[in-house]
């Protein structure tokens, strides 16, 4: 009988330690503005490095379908590839900065949930444009070009909004945020 109370007194802290541990686990927690700023420039210059990386292939390969050695159906699938390829780079971005937690400065949150917005209203617009992408006609190359053309401005469109959205964040900009982005090293390299 005792081993058995005794067991079970046991079996019971280590539920208990795991459900603790869980619940710490998922309770939002706050990054200093160092490492917020670190995290946040990192992960955007390698979603920028990637995005930068697919256009170039893309375009070589959209330059070799104009000179008529590549079919349509292997430009739209490259195009596909490359919508797949970003939709996958903006959540593992989205990801990243979500692991972080908000920044550790008034309205700390609220940038928080400002940045994970725009990713997710951008991982929504290259999610759609894929979509759409396997849709494209190739019929002709004139009504892929009309397809592809419509659907580059779709794209334009939405990152003109999602830009937007970063801007008004700009109300919330803390100096502390300001002199950790200004003396991270990668952060130099945002939009470059």
């Amino acid at each position: 009988m005792r081993s058995t109370t005794k067991s079970v007194a046991v079996t019971s802290c280590l539920l208990l330690a795991l459900v603790l541990s869980g619940v710490a686990a998922g309770a939002t927690q706050n990054a200093t503005p160092t490492k917020w700023v670190a995290v946040f420039c990192g992960s955007v210059v390698t979603w920028e490095h990637t995005v930068k990386t697919r256009v170039t292939k893309l375009e070589r390969t959209l330059a070799i379908q104009k000179s008529g050695a590549t079919k349509l159906p292997a430009v739209r699938a490259q195009l596909g590839t490359f919508l797949v390829d970003i939709v996958r780079s903006t959540r593992a971005t989205r990801a990243k900065l979500k692991a972080v937690g908000a920044p550790d400065v008034k309205n700390g949150d609220k940038i928080q949930a400002g940045v994970l917005g725009a990713f997710s209203q951008l991982t929504k617009a290259f999610d759609d444009a894929r979509k759409s992408a396997q849709k494209l006609s190739i019929a002709s190359k004139q009504a892929f070009a009309k397809g592809a053309t419509a659907l580059a401005a779709t794209i334009q469109s939405s990152t003109n909004r999602i830009g937007a959205a970063f801007q008004a964040l700009d109300k919330y900009s803390t100096k502390q945020l300001n002199d950790a982005a200004k003396k991270d090293k990668t952060c130099a390299k945002l939009g470059g």
